[in-house]
């Protein structure tokens, strides 16, 4: 029954509030929690077991440095923070699942999860980016291009953590960036990004094959296209249950001849986006059998013991607080949304350990959301009112963060919970009332 629903196998948990600390628990059995966005789905559908989890969240690894010559992006830093803070991956960034899992999604977990899909990997090979990386031993650094091996697979030792990415700036570059997905907070089913520099371009293709291509050499007018297409024919295009193979290819052709175009043509893409930070220390934790958690659940002081394996959605459900709905228990729906410390997040992807300390809000508990749920009644932007609250909780964030702004491409990145009535034209009417009379 615990598989059934979506429990993970019982494992340690550590919060670590060092470095050190966390080098010294990376032995064969241990893994590393930065966001866990993509972890906690393994572990649910026990694809992936650990014996021990290193929670790294209060390391100082967060932000952006940025000089003459380079950017470096902190390991931590999250999504919706890299949209906001690096513009050159404002798309790139913002364009990953949905607001909640860019709340707490990094970077670094990103990369060192090497999903075929993910968003950063083809950007980063067109940039020569190169990551740091860190063990007992000392520091070294990688190309992004030798990074990744294979699907889950990198080039790093076990007992390595990434703790930064670096961008090299170019005076004279175009970047374009084109993702395809069939909907939701999906994977994407294909990604294109091209740089060109002078007469120099880049391409690579990520979500098609199991490893993202690089293509790179000189501009030739129309030429160039007509090769990038001949080569790409050449791969093994991946086939599943999203897009077969030939599909797939398509998809990628339209989308390259797009970006190329604009990226010859002088064009960057990027959004706007408003400066987002999220903050995500707690006191440290050890965890084997039960741990004590206390935390503040609209406005009213709690207290529980939990193993470290129980989500955050389970405790506030066996709590009392039904509003929050268990949907898909992949990460998907977003039924389970509620505000921790003013962000939205899935509490199905959270453990209740990891938020130790924070301020949880559902709609029961947030004071100002008066005129957002008149506009879903005055909208009939509720059916069965399964997904109701979810959306009221990510639709709240979105306006508090993004701001009053009718912006059809920021939204549709944005708030990606799933109707099961289908009721996404009222719902997208009442967000649009709800921005304007903000």
């Amino acid at each position: 029954m615990s598989f059934v629903l979506g429990i993970p196998r019982k494992f340690k948990y550590v919060k670590v509030d060092s470095l050190n600390e966390a080098l010294e628990l990376l032995r064969e059995g241990s893994k590393i929690l930065a966001g866990g966005q993509s972890l906690l789905p393994l572990l649910k559908l026990r694809i992936l077991n650990v014996d021990t989890l290193v929670d790294i969240k209060n390391l100082d690894l967060r932000g952006v440095s940025e000089n003459e010559k380079e950017i470096e992006i902190y390991s931590l830093t999250t999504h919706n923070e890299v949209a906001s803070k690096v513009k050159l991956l404002s798309k790139v960034a913002f364009t990953i699942a949905d607001f909640q899992v860019r709340n707490k999604g990094t970077i670094g977990g990103s990369l060192a999860h090497a999903d075929p899909s993910s968003n950063y990997y083809p950007a980063l090979l067109v940039l020569d980016a190169k990551v740091k990386v860190k063990s007992k031993k000392g520091e070294r650094e990688i190309k992004v291009v030798d990074l990744y091996i294979s699907p889950y697979t990198t080039s790093m030792r076990e007992d390595e953590i990434i703790t930064s990415i670096i961008i090299p700036k170019k005076k004279e570059l175009n970047f374009t960036y084109e993702v395809y997905k069939r909907g939701g907070s999906a994977y994407p089913t294909a990604i294109v990004a091209v740089a060109v520099e002078g007469n120099k371009y880049k391409v690579s293709f990520g979500g098609i094959t199991e490893k993202p291509i690089l293509f790179e050499g000189e501009v030739e007018s129309e030429n160039t296209i007509k090769n990038v297409i001949e080569r790409l024919r050449e791969e093994k295009i991946i086939s599943d249950i999203h897009a077969d193979s030939s599909t797939r290819l398509k998809i990628a052709e339209r989308l390259f001849v797009n970006a190329f175009l604009r990226a010859s043509k002088g064009v960057s893409d990027q959004f706007n986006i408003p400066a987002i930070e999220n903050k995500w220390k707690s006191e440290v934790i050890r965890g084997e059998e039960m741990v004590t958690v206390k935390m503040k659940v609209n406005d009213f002081e709690m207290e529980d013991e939990v193993e470290p394996r129980t989500l955050l959605l389970d405790f506030l459900r066996r709590n009392g607080y039904k509003e929050v709905k268990r949907g898909c228990d992949e990460g998907k729906c977003g039924a389970c949304t509620v505000i921790i410390d003013g962000k939205s997040v899935k509490s199905c992807l959270t453990l209740a350990v990891e938020v130790i300390g924070s301020d949880i809000k559902t709609v029961k508990g947030l004071s100002d959301i008066k005129q957002l749920k008149e506009s879903f009644l005055e909208n009939f932007a509720m059916q069965c009112g399964y997904c109701t609250h979810g959306f009221l909780m990510v639709t709240y964030d979105y306006l508090k963060r993004i701001g009053k702004r009718d912006d059809d491409e920021l939204l549709k990145h944005s708030i990606k919970n799933i109707c099961r009535c289908t009721g996404y034209f009222n719902i997208i009417k009442a967000i649009k009332t709800s921005s304007s009379n903000q």
